[in-house]
């Protein structure tokens, strides 16, 4: 069903910067304090300094990485190595007149660094993304639609197909959100040729009738969901670009927890019934300057379980209502408790991700139209020359991030501002993380209302995001 992290460049290095230290703090020594998914608290360094450094994908604390305090024009850093808990400590011994605001940056052999600038809490906890990641943990499950057989026959010239899909991981930026599935054959009635499909699917046609999926998924709390839909061919059963495809109906399958490696057979996805789905529908403000294309979904988002996301049909100018299951009525009772979000992302075209602004509304009321806000405009005059990187903020954001890319698109630096400096240059570190050749550097602005700078658990913040906007440039290095 894709990453919704998809709908804007700058997005996917949010997600891993978006968890808080709270050590106690004696005589300005804190107490090291590692915080999941990253963070920042303790107070104001003030003499002492504790910076974790974990893996951005697995969380695991990373033993003998760099940890460098000073900006990158300062000779003589502080500088030290991860134990093996992850930490790395500075005080006045080790570290003469430690006082915040400051930049610090944590890098490792495989891993793109990450520099925070202005930052000002005596307990960090960094997180560093590997140049090239483990897999992701996954389990296996396969199943049907109970009452799949009694579904109408599709008119001629129609089949009635469905999509199985989980639940998002509650962290956007989490790779399980976006598990490419395999295919399957399934055969052709009245001869002995098969067809191939995306193997979480099923397909009532004239020719092939299966509803036995298979759906390899992220590990963990989730739940499972088909969209199954009427798919109109337009006369063209060989060119599926024309088809017109309608929602009729949907199946859920709710209260699971999976782990990795684990195989599932023969689960029961249940029909919603059609007096258990109600109308969401949405009104869109005018697109920003330098963007064509609109797209909005819909999400049901069930806490620890994540977030069903209703990527089908597609919201935007054209078409601006859908329905959606109610969350805890007696058919879907497994959604009781949930609410309703809405993820709308504007871009510069269909398939040209940047420029880009996305609002993120929470708990929205569905009885009524959720009208989207004003757009966050993207950051501009966005430079990078001679090693040094600006840009002109967006008014109202609560911070800046960077992201710069290598010719291959995989990361290369995260840079986080929380102190409003509009440029920056980064720290020699060896080898150098940038490859020659064409790099490419996004800054993202976001709105993350409430959120104290010097004192985030960067989960929380994350699911407090209500806008971020982006663009990029591409530049020679």
């Amino acid at each position: 069903m894709g990453d919704m992290r998809k709908a804007s460049g700058g997005l996917v290095v949010v997600l891993g910067l978006l968890g808080a230290g709270c050590g106690s703090v004696s005589d300005n020594h804190p107490t090291p304090n590692l915080v999941p998914g990253g963070g920042i608290g303790s107070g104001k360094i003030n003499g002492y300094l504790n910076v974790y450094v974990t893996d951005d994908d697995t969380r695991a604390p990373i033993m003998g990485a760099s940890v460098r305090v000073g900006p990158s024009a300062n000779s003589m850093p502080c500088e030290a190595l991860t134990d093996s808990t992850g930490l790395a400590t500075f005080d006045p011994q080790s570290c003469k007149s430690l006082n915040g605001p400051v930049t610090v940056t944590a890098s490792d052999s495989g891993y793109a660094p990450s520099t925070w600038i202005g930052a000002d809490g005596a307990n960090m906890t960094m997180t560093i993304r590997a140049m090239h990641p483990t897999p992701v943990d996954t389990a296996t499950v396969s199943g049907t639609i109970a009452g799949w057989e009694s579904l109408p026959a599709p008119a001629t010239g129609h089949n009635t197909i469905a999509i199985i899909a989980a639940s998002q991981a509650p962290n956007l930026g989490d790779r399980g959100n976006n598990l490419t599935q395999p295919m399957r054959d399934i055969a052709v009635a009245g001869s002995a040729v098969t067809t191939s499909i995306p193997a979480n699917a099923c397909v009532r046609g004239a020719l092939v009738d299966d509803c036995n999926w298979q759906l390899v998924t992220r590990t963990g709390l989730q739940a499972h969901y088909a969209i199954i839909v009427d798919d109109d061919q337009n006369g063209t059963p060989n060119d599926m670009t024309d088809d017109v495809l309608t929602v009729a109906g949907w199946a859920l399958d709710t209260g699971l927890n999976l782990t990795a490696g684990q195989t599932v057979v023969s689960e029961m996805l249940t029909m919603v019934a059609a007096g258990d789905m109600q109308p969401f529908t949405v009104s869109f403000p005018t697109l920003p300057a330098g963007m064509s294309y609109l797209a909005s979904y819909p999400e049901i988002n069930l806490g620890d379980a994540g977030r069903i996301a209703i990527v089908f049909p597609v919201l935007g100018a054209s078409l601006t209502m859908t329905r959606v299951p109610k969350i805890g009525a007696s058919t879907t009772g497994g959604l009781a408790g949930g609410t309703y979000d809405l993820l709308a992302a504007a871009q510069a075209t269909k398939d040209l991700n940047e420029p880009a602004s996305l609002v993120w509304l929470h708990g929205v009321d569905v009885s009524k139209t959720v009208a989207v806000p004003a757009w966050l405009p993207p950051p501009t005059a966005i430079m990078a020359a001679g090693g040094t990187y600006g840009f002109t903020p967006v008014t109202g954001a609560t911070l800046h991030s960077a992201e710069i890319k290598n010719p291959d698109g995989s990361r290369a630096w995260s840079v986080t501002i929380f102190d409003g400096s509009t440029s920056f240059t980064l720290p020699g570190v060896t080898p150098d993380p940038l490859v020659g050749g064409t790099d490419t550097l996004t800054i993202s602005a976001l709105q993350i209302p409430g959120v104290d700078l010097g004192n985030v658990a960067f989960d929380d913040a994350q699911q407090a995001l209500t806008a971020l906007s982006s663009d990029q440039i591409t530049f020679t290095h």
